[in-house]
């Protein structure tokens, strides 16, 4: 359960799509997830008989101090306002015309506790982008070939006495990926079994001296 569900009920008090409040009090992230439940609502559109179209882009915008407090949560309020999102168009069997994306903005011209929404329905696209995980760490692997040891000639250093200097690599062609051994000491694992070259998947975990280190592929919308 999302740090929002607590308080889903009793916020719907969306005018012409912004949400006003009478007391200047700071703005509650449930209350954006409300205005973009009303806005879907408002632009839903009925395509055919067992199909209603609902916007699936958003773009929030917020008072520049609501704006800062609301970009300190991260991604955690992005993706529970996703989540809340569609299991709202889900409960009014809605359908999206493409991925869902969620932005905040920031508006100087808004005075504080208002919500602007503004949407359209885009069609947008999958990106994924290989990451690696390791030691409490995300590393976006941006190259075809990505290495990992203790050196500091290593495209990722980790502190870890077991890991040879460059140690081993990622390979990534834009669709797939692959791990591979640079010779090293004590050699590298997937899944628990020592390998030379292997090809991985998402989630796949490598283990390499004390550490270990977990391949994903995280999606990216990117409107076309």
């Amino acid at each position: 359960m999302g740090f929002l569900d607590n308080f889903e009920k009793g916020l719907e008090r969306l005018v012409n799509g912004a949400f006003s409040k009478t007391f200047k009090s700071e703005l509650q992230p449930v209350e954006i997830s409300s205005a973009i439940k009303s806005e879907m609502d408002s632009k839903a559109s009925i395509v055919s008989r067992d199909r209603i179209l609902a916007p699936n882009s958003f773009v929030i915008r917020l008072a520049s101090p609501d704006f800062n407090r609301m970009k300190a949560l991260g991604e955690t309020l992005i993706e529970e306002l996703n989540d809340l999102a569609e299991r709202h168009a889900k409960k009014q069997r809605f359908q999206f015309g493409g991925g869902l994306s969620i932005r905040l903005v920031e508006d100087s011209t808004l005075p504080l506790g208002q919500v602007q929404v503004s949407s359209a329905t885009l069609q947008l696209e999958v990106e994924w982008l290989p990451t690696l995980e390791a030691a409490g760490r995300r590393y976006v692997l941006t190259k075809a070939q990505t290495s990992i040891g203790r050196d500091s000639s290593a495209d990722i250093q980790i502190e870890d006495t077991g890991l040879s200097r460059n140690h081993f690599e990622i390979l990534w062609n834009g669709e797939r990926a692959a791990v591979r051994d640079l010779g090293s000491t004590n050699g590298t694992s997937v899944n628990g079994r020592k390998v030379t070259e292997q090809a991985i998947t998402s989630e796949t975990v490598i283990q390499a001296g004390r550490t270990d280190f977990i391949f994903r592929l995280m999606a990216k919308t990117v409107e076309q």
